[in-house]
């Protein structure tokens, strides 16, 4: 619009802006007016609820509190990139709600350390080092009880307490055999019992497990609770649910009743689940891999509360017998000592949805004889490798350390950014060309051209802020057209993101609005001069990015613009952090003097500056870029910048090898075109393999004239091959030419 039109029309100041009018304050009705519409503009984030399968607007139960509990770990093994993203997902959800959100989250994790995974685990890896002892010891003597173990081990290490006695004695013939010389910290040293054992093991692999979450930058939980902890008052809890009517004891084991639950008038059993009460197969599931083997329930659905423990089992005091908690009550428990009654999100992967979380659901509404107690129920995707849920019983998992060797924290967090959280994913491996194993997934090829978006860009504001500061009072301020577009641009994508985020949080909309306005400040940088442009503008801008970033955990909230330099922090003595700089810049000018001195070329010198930029700096995570008016500095960690410039060294490796690839073949077509070309047409018929076999007779031209049956050639037939000799003519009479032209040049 022009600007004498825009005079006219009275929009020559500010933005154009479809925004609610100002509440005319001076009326009577004013502040209730002002508050209605406050309240139908502030909206609140919907979430999918699986008790609705919908999006539905969440609301604390309690004030700004959020009660969030979360289904943790079964610590027995190595966490892989399934688990990855599930927790990152919740990390993300997490962050989302308080830091974008404002919400007062107390958020709790379980850690599952009592499990037959983990007995099983801990039994094998026992009975494998005790073999492993018994043949180290060289005694043929012990071979039969080591026979007698591995045989176990072969059969899959049931009945347990078979292999933890047949491991028992193995073990003391063992330490029999190496005498009193026997090392204090040797397998066979010290009595082993699976009451100690079990938790060894788990307390390796929950370490290892928060270990692995620090590394990806997952926040760690408000309270964290263990299953080995609580084994009182899960007595307590599931004695509360038998008072009540809603539990049985059986043979030392005590079973939830199904059909009690469902004909209280207060409770239904299949909130989550319709079909619940139709799939023994899945509603079996939970029961875990040593459960009794005689039914000893009143219903087949009815599931363990209380395990009576078996051989080679841990075990703990009940009223019912010595026995151990089943797997789905200790979460009830747990969930109820910290939250209470009444929980306002519960959360886990979606193969928790059931039997899990069906079971907790009604376990914890018997307790408390409460028709709801969970209010929303949210779960994360699948992870898919190559269609295929990835799993450690399916042996398709790839260990998050694993996946940390090849890709950086935040590169993973973004491939799952850019996915939906509530969405299957898909996950497709990369081969190394040698088969020695996996190099990488193809999906992350757009979680790095992302991220390098980002990079660039901060780095790019960086660089403004640096040439020309941030503010000076002696710099023009005044908003020309450009800032005005940058910040409708700003405007535009806050109000995306936020719609992004309010519609159950979607990260995948929100980097796009962060692309777009990302794309905008680039625009605004290459169409302005660092001179003019205006700094408080661009800050606005990195910030509003950075805040998002930092609030979906890929930035930390450092107060600054951009990405951290290293991951590590900033936590050096001063001369600690510059040693490096200052030893390669004192090499770097020694070597140029030498140089000097020496009389070398332009060219030498060029070569050393080349070294400084390409592998002095990039080993401090240092990249210059080589620009019109001179280079540009980035800082990066140095281990990620390696990666990069080794992936943009094999991209140009991969490049050059298709150029070759494409010469060799456009050479290889040229000479088969040319040794084509040396057939004289009347024999080519009789030559080309793809004619052999095709015809018995030829006229005096060569031309083929009857089938290999010896029947005439239909008209149509001899046309298309007489079109095919003329060809051939030409063909011939150009390499005569070119021949003759060859001969004369000699």
């Amino acid at each position: 619009m022009p600007v004498d039109a825009r005079v006219r029309e009275g929009y020559f100041f500010g933005r154009a802006c479809a925004c609610a009018p100002p509440t005319s304050w001076w009326r009577d009705d004013a502040e209730r007016a002002a508050r209605d519409a406050a309240d139908a503009r502030r909206r609140a984030p919907a979430l999918l609820n699986t008790f609705t399968k919908t999006k539905v607007p969440f609301k604390p139960l309690s004030g700004n509190s959020v009660g969030w509990y979360i289904c943790g770990p079964t610590v027995y093994d190595s966490a892989h990139v399934g688990h990855a993203r599930n927790y990152v997902n919740f990390d993300v959800l997490r962050r989302v709600m308080m830091e974008y959100f404002g919400y007062d989250v107390r958020f709790v994790m379980n850690v599952t350390d009592i499990d037959d995974k983990i007995i099983m685990r801990a039994h094998t890896r026992r009975a494998e080092a005790v073999v492993k002892a018994a043949r180290e010891t060289g005694e043929t003597r012990l071979g039969a009880e080591t026979l007698a173990v591995e045989k176990l081990l072969a059969e899959g290490g049931k009945p347990l307490g078979a292999l933890d006695s047949a491991t028992r004695t193995l073990a003391n013939a063992v330490k029999a055999a190496i005498g009193s010389g026997i090392d204090a910290e040797h397998c066979c040293a010290k009595d082993w019992t699976i009451q100690d054992g079990y938790l060894t093991l788990a307390h390796q692999f929950e370490a290892e497990f928060m270990e692995d979450m620090k590394s990806l930058g997952v926040a760690r939980p408000d309270m964290l609770t263990r299953v080995s902890e609580y084994v009182d008052k899960v007595i307590l809890y599931i004695q509360v649910i038998i008072n009540k009517g809603f539990a049985y004891e059986s043979n030392g084991s005590v079973y939830f009743d199904v059909k009690a639950f469902e004909a209280a008038e207060n409770h239904k059993y299949g909130k989550l689940n319709q079909n619940a009460m139709e799939n023994i197969t899945e509603a079996m599931d939970g029961e875990g891999a040593l459960e009794a083997e005689k039914s000893e329930k009143k219903c087949d659905f009815d599931f363990v509360l209380w395990k009576m423990s078996k051989d080679g089992e841990p075990c703990w005091s009940s009223p019912w017998g010595m026995g151990r908690p089943g797997w789905h009550i200790e979460c009830s428990a747990m969930c109820s000592d910290i939250l209470g009654q009444s929980v306002d999100i519960n959360g886990g992967g979606i193969d928790l949805n059931f039997p899990h979380h069906e079971n907790q659901l009604a376990q914890s509404e018997a307790h408390y004889d409460t028709e709801q107690w969970v209010n929303f129920f949210i779960h994360t995707g699948h992870l898919h490798i190559d269609g295929l849920k990835m799993s450690k019983s399916l042996k398709n998992f790839i260990t998050i350390r694993a996946a940390l060797k090849m890709y950086s924290a935040r590169q993973i967090r973004f491939l799952f950014l850019l996915n939906q959280w509530c969405d299957p994913m898909e996950l497709t491996p990369v081969a190394a060309p040698d088969g020695s194993g996996v190099i990488g997934f193809k999906q992350m090829d757009l979680a790095l051209s992302i991220e390098r978006l980002f990079v660039e860009f901060f780095h790019s504001i960086k660089g403004v802020f640096r040439t020309s500061g941030s503010y000076h009072v002696d710099k023009q301020q005044t908003w020309n057209e450009r800032e005005r577009e940058l910040s409708d641009a700003l405007d535009t994508s806050q109000a995306a993101v936020h719609e992004a985020l309010i519609d159950n949080i979607n990260t995948p909309n929100t980097l796009l609005a962060l692309q777009d306005l990302v794309k905008a400040t680039n625009k605004y940088l290459a169409e302005t001069g660092s001179v003019d442009v205006r700094p408080l503008l661009l800050e606005r801008v990195g910030k509003f990015v950075t805040k998002i970033l930092n609030c979906l955990g890929v930035c930390l909230d450092t107060g600054a613009v951009g990405f951290p330099e290293s991951s590590e922090g900033s936590s050096e003595g001063r001369e600690e952090t510059l040693s490096p700089f200052l030893d390669l810049m004192t090499k770097f000018r020694d070597d140029i003097r030498k140089l000097a001195q020496g009389g070398a070329s332009a060219k030498e010198l060029l070569t050393a500056c080349d070294n400084l930029r390409d592998v002095g700096l990039p080993e401090l995570g240092v990249k210059l870029d080589d620009k019109e008016g001179g280079a540009l500095w980035k800082l990066y960690d140095a281990d990620e910048l390696k990666k990069e410039i080794a992936r943009e060294h094999e991209a140009k490796e991969e490049k050059e090898r298709a150029k070759r690839a494409a010469k060799e073949e456009a050479a290889r077509k040229a000479a088969e075109k040319e040794a084509r070309a040396k057939v004289p047409p009347s024999e080519m018929f009789k030559t080309f393999s793809e004619y052999e076999g095709l015809y018995s007779k030829y006229d005096d031209d060569g031309v083929p004239t009857h089938d290999a049956a010896g029947e005439a050639l239909a008209k149509s037939a001899a046309k298309k091959l007489l079109k095919s000799r003329q060809q051939q003519e030409k063909a011939h009479e150009t390499y005569l030419a070119k021949a003759g032209m060859e001969k004369l040049a000699v």
